[in-house]
């Protein structure tokens, strides 16, 4: 798991450093939904334990993608409990997005 926590952290610290045009973005999300979709317990947990909504601000970017990757309940379950957790993120659409993949 250390690597795994490892590698998402450069990812995002990667994304975080970019220009919002920067067409690199999409590179990133690429591998970072191709890594978290891997493992959809190593991703829900590693999701689970940020602790800095600056952590999740960058990875909501790719939360449709994971919807329709995993299409499951525990991942509409942890991001309602991060919307709990985090009120100032608007993940409302997420939520939304992440049932509806279940449901078609």
């Amino acid at each position: 798991m250390a690597d795994f926590v490892r590698e998402v952290n450069s990812l995002v610290q990667k994304r975080e450093n970019l220009h919002p045009d920067d067409p690199a973005i999409q590179l990133i999300w690429h591998d970072l939904v191709n890594l978290l979709k891997s493992n959809e317990e190593s991703a829900i947990a590693f999701l689970e334990q940020r602790s800095k909504e600056t952590e999740l601000y960058w990875l909501c970017e790719i939360f449709e993608d994971l919807s329709a990757e995993f299409q499951s309940r525990a991942f509409i379950h942890c991001l309602l409990e991060l919307q709990k957790k985090y009120p100032d993120l608007d993940m409302k659409q997420d939520i939304e997005y992440a049932i509806q993949s279940i449901e078609e």
